[in-house]
């Protein structure tokens, strides 16, 4: 995952994600990523460096997360995602996170 200039320079890259598969941001210009592959929430800096891993499959139910909706004023992130791990049979799901 990458940011880049007009030009097609890159400004910050932050490697270790795995289909990104969609972002949010809050007022301070941190990146919520819905890191899809690897089945967890990042919280990034504007620069692309890891702050911390918000929510991953080993805290909740947290599998293939697709779509994210920040709410700053609740500190609410609603995270669409698969709640099993099954490819034959997925249910989507739409989880409320409270962040501290």
């Amino acid at each position: 995952m990458s940011e880049v200039d007009i030009t097609g320079q890159v400004l910050a890259t932050f490697p270790d994600v795995c289909l990104p598969y969609h972002l949010a941001l809050d007022s301070e210009g941190h990146v919520l990523v819905a890191d899809y592959g690897n089945h967890r929430i990042l919280l990034l800096s504007s620069q692309l460096e890891l702050q911390r891993i918000l929510i991953d499959k080993s805290q909740f139910k947290l599998w293939s997360p697709r779509r994210l909706y920040y709410n700053e004023l609740a500190s609410h992130l609603y995270v669409a995602h698969s709640s099993s791990d099954s490819p034959i049979s997925p249910s989507d799901t739409i989880s409320l996170f409270s962040l501290p």
